[in-house]
């Protein structure tokens, strides 16, 4: 059985230490920028909370360090799937590229990564790449069962808002592949609910710097939008 979580919010409609999921969801459902995360000891959720860092405890004899392992904070479970994007864009070769990181309820990842080189949609360089990507993670006709439609999905991205705020209404597409990112995530939505998750850049995420070298090694080595999913067992050491 799988040991119960710890879910800590740092920024959201309320914040603090929520013993279920269902809490944690609430506090965080809704707010845009929302910081939040899961943990297995009440020590890591509370050195979050203290914006990531360290907490010591000293005594005469010595003294004890307790820090926050990022690979620790992301669990998929039944009911929740957790997912990494990124982009990236190469003005010199003109092509901008995705990189994404589906953590799977068993242990196992999927990586996925791509590049495209259409010409209207250079004009919005890496901020391409991601939406290319966020599309690819959502899409449920895929040979393997990543998405249920109960299940919800917590996707963090990084690059821009837009991905976020275009998928969810808040801001109005402008121009015709916006506006069919924002059409094709509504409809899925439908669906499978999906909270966003901004993380700053080399923030010390482990997933989110993943997905980021993903996405530039793409640019050079991808062959358009993918079809296959590329598995690899998770390390957690």
């Amino acid at each position: 059985m799988a040991k119960k979580k710890i879910y800590a919010v740092r920024k959201g409609h309320k914040t603090g230490l929520f013993y279920t999921w269902d809490e944690c969801k609430k506090a965080v459902y809704g707010y845009s920028g929302a910081e939040y995360k899961g943990f297995l000891t009440k020590e890591e959720a509370e050195a979050f909370l203290n914006i990531g860092a360290a907490k010591t405890t000293t005594n005469k004899n010595s003294s004890t360090t307790t820090s926050v392992d990022s690979t620790a904070l992301t669990t998929s479970t039944s009911d929740r799937l957790v997912v990494y994007v990124d982009g990236s864009f190469d003005v010199s070769i003109q092509k901008y590229s995705f990189g994404c990181v589906i953590l799977l309820e068993d242990g196992r990842i999927i990586e996925r990564s791509g590049n495209g080189e259409e010409p209207e949609l250079l004009a919005i360089r890496n901020v391409a790449g991601e939406m290319h990507g966020a599309a690819q993670i959502v899409l449920k006709n895929r040979k393997i069962p990543i998405i249920k439609d109960e299940r919800l999905m917590e996707m963090s991205f990084g690059d821009y808002e837009g991905i976020e705020k275009w998928a969810t209404g808040v801001w109005s597409a402008k121009n015709p592949h916006t506006k069919k990112y924002a059409a094709f995530m509504k409809r899925m939505q439908e669906k499978i609910e999906v909270i966003f998750q901004k993380v700053k850049a080399h923030s010390g995420d482990f997933y989110n710097e993943r997905v980021d070298k993903l996405a530039k090694k793409a640019l050079v080595e991808g062959h358009g939008i993918p079809d296959v999913d590329v598995y690899r067992e998770k390390n957690r050491k």
